[in-house]
């Protein structure tokens, strides 16, 4: 019980420690809920690989999934956080194809390009900090293990 909470954290701070640094490399700042998002995005990828390593999912969908639910939390903290709140941490006012200044196309797709170095990075902190067995096959699907009987 105590080592999966322990992988959670690492995962959750992981994300949030690499998005934070994403921002400040981009904007030259961040705000402490881009980490929080960035913590929930990385969990919600690490979710999604443990079944692409399983042989539940390829690679495609999973990119999909991960830049969709990105694209929608960062959709539902906008409104709260910069809409309601007024907080203005980030606006998408100026950038084409944007909804209501709180996301846009052009992010949506660079989630999902961002998503398959979150898998990487999943991957390597699953065998090199947890010791889990080494699942780099991205492109290809696995055939499942056949038992000699």
């Amino acid at each position: 019980m105590a080592a999966r909470a322990i992988k959670q954290f690492t995962i959750f701070s992981t994300g949030a420690l690499c998005y934070g640094l994403m921002e400040i490399m981009n904007r030259g700042f961040t705000h402490i809920t881009m980490g929080l998002l960035g913590g929930i995005a990385f969990t919600v990828i690490h979710a999604l690989n443990g079944d692409r390593r399983e042989g539940k999912l390829r690679l495609f969908p999973i990119l999909c999934v991960s830049a969709l639910f990105i694209t929608s939390i960062e959709f539902l903290s906008g409104e709260i956080l910069n809409r309601v709140l007024q907080m203005n941490i980030w606006s998408y006012r100026d950038v084409p194809l944007n909804l209501d200044g709180q996301i846009c196309l052009p992010f949506s797709i660079l989630w999902f390009a961002l998503s398959f170095f979150g898998v990487f990075a999943d991957d390597f902190i699953r065998h090199r900090i947890f010791f889990e067995r080494r699942n780099y096959s991205y492109f290809r699907q696995r055939e499942p293990q056949k038992i000699a009987v």
